[in-house]
């Protein structure tokens, strides 16, 4: 699909990236997540910098040990961009429901960005030290 301009909307294909993605996520298949990453991803957060996938998967596989449940709400992509909106359940320490929103820019067919927002509150004490730059 083409705008006026001519340029290309990668819109379904960002979207689809990011559903694999989180599709892995919630089965836990943290192999299967890495897939969809770029080996230099930066990762945003409210509390922490990811510099490349390594780092990001090892928080992923962390926080995953205490999530009860993730509800993918809604995706939506244009271009190469996708967010997302999830619901997330977990429990102690940090016993919570959470509704965060990323921010995915896909590059290469992987995900190579990604920003995340969410009320932290009752998630700053997992993160000792603080956010990292």
């Amino acid at each position: 699909m083409r705008t006026a301009s001519g340029r290309r909307i990668m819109m379904s294909n960002a979207g689809e990236i990011l559903k694999k993605f989180y599709t892995a996520v919630v089965k836990k298949d943290i192999a299967a997540a890495r897939g969809y990453l770029n080996d230099d991803l930066m990762f945003l957060g409210l509390f922490e910098t990811y510099r490349n996938a390594e780092e990001y998967i090892a928080a992923l596989t962390k926080l995953l040990q205490v999530v009860v449940r993730l509800t993918v709400k809604k995706i939506i992509a244009e271009e190469n961009d996708a967010a997302v909106f999830f619901e997330l359940e977990t429990k102690a320490p940090v016993e919570a429901t959470t509704l965060v929103a990323e921010w995915h820019q896909i590059r290469n067919g992987k995900i190579s960005r990604v920003e995340s927002a969410f009320d932290g509150r009752r998630f700053e004490a997992m993160f000792a030290g603080g956010k990292q730059t």
